[in-house]
C-alpha cells in the first residue's frame, strides 16, 4: 500500500516539475513572456483609450497563466509547441524570402544577369494589355524561365493548365528565381519597360 502511495507522490511530482520547466523555461514560458509582454504594450490600451492594468494585475496574469500551464501542461502543451512551430515557420519562410529575386517583387519586362556565372536571360515578370496579361514563370526542375499568356474575358487562369515544363518538371513564380545556368540565386534583374 505504501508502494502506490509512494508511486503516485512521484507520479504528481514529477507531473508537477515537467509543469514548472515548461511554464518557465520551455516553451510555454516564451508564451507566458510574450503575451505579458502584449498585455503590458501601452500602445494596445492609447488606441482604444483605456488605462494600462496596474503591475499587480498583470503580475496576477503571469502567475494565473504560469500556474495554469505547470497544472494542465498535459492538455496545453500541444497548442503551444503547434504555435511555437507555425511562428518559426512563418519567420523561416520570411527569411527565405528576403534573399534572392521573386517575379512577385519585379514588374514588367527586363534580363536577369547571373553574377557568378554571368549568365544573361530576358524574361517577362508581369506584363499586361487590355484582354490579356503575360506572367513569368520558371521550372524548379531545369530553371527554363517562360511567359504564360492569359487573360482576356472569362480566361483569367487559362494558362494554368501548361505549367508543366517540356522536362516534365513544374513551372512556379512563387519560389525565388535561380540562373538557369549554374542554378545560383545571386542575380540581379533590370527592367526595361512595364505596362
Amino acid at each position: 500500500m505504501t508502494e502506490s502511495i509512494d508511486f503516485i507522490r512521484i507520479s504528481i511530482a514529477s507531473y508537477l516539475a515537467i509543469g514548472v520547466l515548461l511554464a518557465t523555461v520551455g516553451p510555454a514560458g516564451k508564451v507566458i513572456s510574450d503575451e505579458i509582454k502584449r498585455v503590458s504594450n501601452p500602445l494596445l490600451y492609447a488606441v482604444n483609450d483605456q488605462q494600462l492594468p496596474s503591475k499587480k494585475k498583470i503580475l496576477l496574469l503571469r502567475i494565473l497563466l504560469t500556474l495554469g500551464m505547470i497544472l494542465l501542461w498535459s492538455i496545453l502543451i500541444w497548442g503551444v509547441t503547434k504555435e511555437r512551430r507555425l511562428q518559426s515557420e512563418i519567420e523561416r519562410d520570411r527569411i527565405e524570402k528576403s534573399v534572392g529575386l521573386w517575379f512577385q517583387r519585379m514588374g514588367g519586362c527586363g534580363s536577369i544577369h547571373c553574377q557568378d556565372c554571368q549568365h544573361s536571360e530576358k524574361v517577362t515578370s508581369f506584363i499586361h494589355g487590355i484582354d490579356s496579361s503575360h506572367t513569368g514563370f520558371q521550372c524548379q526542375s531545369c530553371g527554363k524561365i517562360t511567359s504564360l499568356t492569359g487573360g482576356g474575358r472569362g480566361k483569367a487562369n487559362e494558362y494554368k493548365e501548361s505549367l508543366i515544363c517540356d522536362c516534365g518538371g513544374k513551372f512556379d513564380r512563387e519560389k525565388a528565381i535561380f540562373c538557369p545556368q549554374c542554378k545560383s540565386k545571386n542575380l540581379f534583374y533590370c527592367m526595361e519597360f512595364i505596362t
